[in-house]
């Protein structure tokens, strides 16, 4: 399983970003339109129904590879309503999952009991937490609704998937292009700073700040508190004192 570093990742989302405009002629900027790119650039449907999960699992979407479709649980409606930053990052990993793993590989692979009789779906569940179900046959009689079969002896993402496919969503809401002249023109000194760089962007505030952190621009002490700059930085400031 190939480890995807973070540059990588950057290179990646900042051509499909680059690939949207191309294609559309309209330029990005914060908000990324992410689910117009997920329809434009990979010919993606998104669907919104609710969306059978698995007990002790909710989950907030998932990815169909054979129906090339993202299923976004209509169930957390409201939720997704009072966190629109849940609903987009949810949707940019599950365009993750396909562009880095799923778009290239043999669709008859996730088919485990044979004909097109069920299909594995990559989803995204509470807490962040990748995971995997099988979806049944869809049928008329029960109106489309998902029919979990198995639980895949509740197994989950490998840590490198998960990790990637974060960082990949990460990167396509937050390119560098766009988030770090934001920050910069933010002048960003406390918190709610912060909270309006992440309006501005439509993300949660972990996502904006595990997103800096990792481009080098800030660290949150265990206090809280916000410090430009990086860990060991920071970590050699406090040895002076």
């Amino acid at each position: 399983m190939k480890f995807w570093r973070n540059v990588e990742l950057d290179d990646i989302t900042a051509g499909r970003l680059a690939e949207y405009e191309r294609m559309t002629g309209r330029k990005v900027a914060p908000p990324v339109p992410v689910e117009l790119l997920a329809e434009e650039v990979f010919d993606l449907r998104l669907c919104y129904e609710p969306v059978d999960g698995v007990p002790g699992l909710s989950v907030f979407g998932c990815l169909s590879p054979a129906r090339r479709t993202v299923y976004v649980n209509e169930d957390f409606r409201a939720l997704f309503n009072e966190k629109p930053g849940l609903e987009r990052f949810t949707v940019a990993h599950e365009v993750g999952h396909w562009d880095l793993f799923e778009q290239h590989s043999d669709q008859k692979t996730g088919l485990l009991f044979g004909p097109p009789a069920s299909e594995v779906l990559n989803c995204r569940s509470r807490g962040g937490v990748p995971a995997k179900f099988i979806k049944g046959l869809w049928c008329e009689s029960d109106n489309d609704t998902f029919e979990v079969l198995s639980y895949l002896q509740q197994r989950r993402d490998a840590p490198t998937v998960a990790s990637a496919v974060d960082r990949y969503a990460s990167a396509l809401l937050m390119p560098k292009s766009l988030l770090l002249p934001a920050f910069r023109e933010a002048n960003v000194t406390s918190w709610p700073d912060l909270y309006e760089l992440r309006a501005r962007f439509k993300v949660s505030i972990t996502a904006l700040v595990v997103r800096l952190e990792r481009l080098k621009q800030l660290f949150v002490t265990e206090g809280k508190q916000i410090f430009l700059g990086t860990r060991e930085e920071y970590a050699g400031q406090q040895r002076l004192f």
